[in-house]
């Protein structure tokens, strides 16, 4: 912790590093409210010959507001600088939009101070977050359960905050040398707001007895900042959306399989994504969805596990087109060997029931002659019925039960199922064997614009051979338990990948196959 002593030719140099580092340049956008680190920093950038426009937003929240404005105008003006200043009555939008009083403010804040920078042209907004302030968002992340508590960042977008390297003592000090004068806020000495409970009775203790405390928080938080990305990406990978569904949902063994951090920082980011606040219980909600229970999120979302897939459900139905309308008792669907009711038809395709109430169709009277992306069958589910035709061949000659097709446009180039016991190699795989033979047929060295259909998601010898060959899309049946390569190694998809066409029937082949096996091993 730095101390509040340091001389103001320190401090000024210390805070020139700091806009070095952030890489700051040119003239900023200075947010000015009036208090000591908002004005320690714009008397740190008169210091160092920076040009600034001031700018101060008046919330409307106090009687004085406008006072306020009045002095920072005159602050601005007495160090050269030009001021813009808005008045909004915050209270009355956040009521009006019946929103969080402290979050409607900053979106308010920033919204006005991202005008200000695109009027003057100016490459960055800076503001005054102190060292204190750090520790203080710390402390409230972690209170609060947000199981991340990375603090605030030097640099998000355009906005800078070059002061977290700074105590509040230590600005006061520098105006103090200064001879600079500021404001105080009386709501900042109210302690039934949770930042200042924090910043008055919790900090100070922390200090008294952990010395340096406030420093540590800080230092926490850069950590916490540098391993993020990292994390991140970690997490992001064992995320494969369901493609096939017109509502939030992932494979679910991808989830399941992945180390319990990752698997709740990609929770995170699905909440997240659905605008929903993530708290540690509700990703403790999603994990017991993952496990088969059904659990209910603010907002009335749904998460369900069916089949192989992790469902996010809103009570609200997907909008229909003229001549679709959602299904009704009785409805039925003529097939070859007779008629199926269209329900049983829904659940064997693993829709959750909230689904089959509203999913779009088209029918005469109680016929059904068409479901929205399900029936008649789809080109990816006709090409997956002949990669599940070459596993069915692969199966009967003794291999393990996977076959593969890669087709380009709506022509098949090549197909193959697993030779491994046929070539006594272990890497004729039938992704494998399937790219080799379509770079044969076609006389290419790479196939760009290809899709790839395999029964069993590729380990990462296959999936790199897709890469190498550039193919550009992979459709596979269901999760390789033993050696996937997204769902045990974690490798990042980088074509597309859509997962889940004919899991159920690619499923049951792969089982019975393994059931015969150890039969036959037991005989023997």
């Amino acid at each position: 912790m730095f101390r509040s002593e340091a001389t103001p030719h320190l401090i000024e140099a210390r805070f020139s590093q700091s806009l070095a580092e952030l890489e700051v340049r040119g003239s900023v956008v200075a947010a000015v409210s009036g208090g000591g680190d908002s004005v320690a920093l714009l008397y740190l950038l008169k210091a160092l010959g920076f040009e600034a426009i001031v700018a101060h937003f008046d919330h409307a929240l106090r009687p004085s507001s406008a006072e306020e404005a009045v002095w920072v105008q005159h602050l601005a003006e007495a160090l050269g600088y030009p001021c813009e200043v808005t008045r909004v009555e915050v209270q009355r939008v956040a009521q009006r939009k019946k929103r969080n009083l402290e979050a409607t403010a900053r979106e308010l804040r920033y919204a006005f101070l991202s005008r200000v920078a695109k009027k003057y042209r100016t490459e960055a907004i800076l503001t005054a977050h102190t060292q204190d302030d750090q520790a203080e968002t710390v402390l409230l992340q972690l209170v609060r359960g947000t199981g991340r508590a990375t603090g605030i960042r030097k640099r998000q977008g355009r906005v800078v905050r070059p002061l977290l390297g700074f105590t509040r003592a230590e600005l006061r000090g520098y105006l103090r040398a200064k001879g600079a004068s500021w404001l105080e806020d009386p709501t900042n000495q109210d302690p039934a707001l949770d930042r200042n409970y924090l910043r008055h009775e919790v900090l100070p203790r922390l200090e008294v007895r952990f010395r340096g405390a406030v420093g540590s928080l800080a230092r926490f938080a850069e950590v916490r900042q540098a391993e993020d990305p990292l994390l991140e990406e970690g997490a992001a990978q064992r995320l494969l959306p369901d493609r096939r569904w017109p509502v939030p949902a992932y494979r679910a063994i991808p989830l399941e399989r992945a180390a319990p951090g990752l698997r709740r920082r990609a929770i995170r980011q699905i909440l997240e994504r659905l605008g929903i606040h993530p708290e540690y219980r509700l990703i403790a909600d999603v994990e017991t969805a993952l496990e088969g229970q059904p659990r209910t999120l603010p907002g009335g979302v749904v998460v369900r596990r069916k089949g192989g897939t992790l469902f996010f459900l809103t009570a609200e139905a997907p909008p229909l087109e003229p001549g679709w309308r959602t299904p009704e008792p009785g409805d039925y669907l003529e097939i070859p060997l007779g008629r199926k009711r269209l329900v049983e038809f829904l659940a064997e395709r693993g829709l959750p029931a909230e689904l089959k109430r509203v999913w779009p169709i088209r029918a005469v009277a109680s016929r059904v002659l068409e479901i929205k992306d399900l029936y008649p069958e789809s080109l990816d589910e006709r090409f997956m019925r002949l990669a599940l035709a070459e596993a069915h061949s692969a199966g009967g000659r003794g291999e393990v039960p996977i076959g593969a097709v890669l087709v380009r446009g709506e022509k098949v180039i090549a197909k193959a199922g697993n030779q491994v016991e046929e070539f006594q190699d272990a890497t004729a795989h039938a992704e494998l064997l399937a790219i080799r033979a379509a770079l044969e047929a076609l006389g290419e060295k790479v196939l760009p614009g290809s899709t790839l259909y395999v029964t069993l998601e590729p380990c990462p010898m296959c999936y790199g051979a897709m890469l190498e060959a550039q193919v550009s899309r992979l459709v596979y049946g269901m999760e390789n338990l033993k050696a996937g390569a997204f769902t045990v190694y974690g490798l990042q998809p980088r074509i597309g990948v859509d997962a889940g066409r004919l899991e159920g029937p690619c499923a049951k082949l792969l089982k019975a196959f393994f059931v015969r096996m150890r039969a036959e091993s037991a005989e023997r």
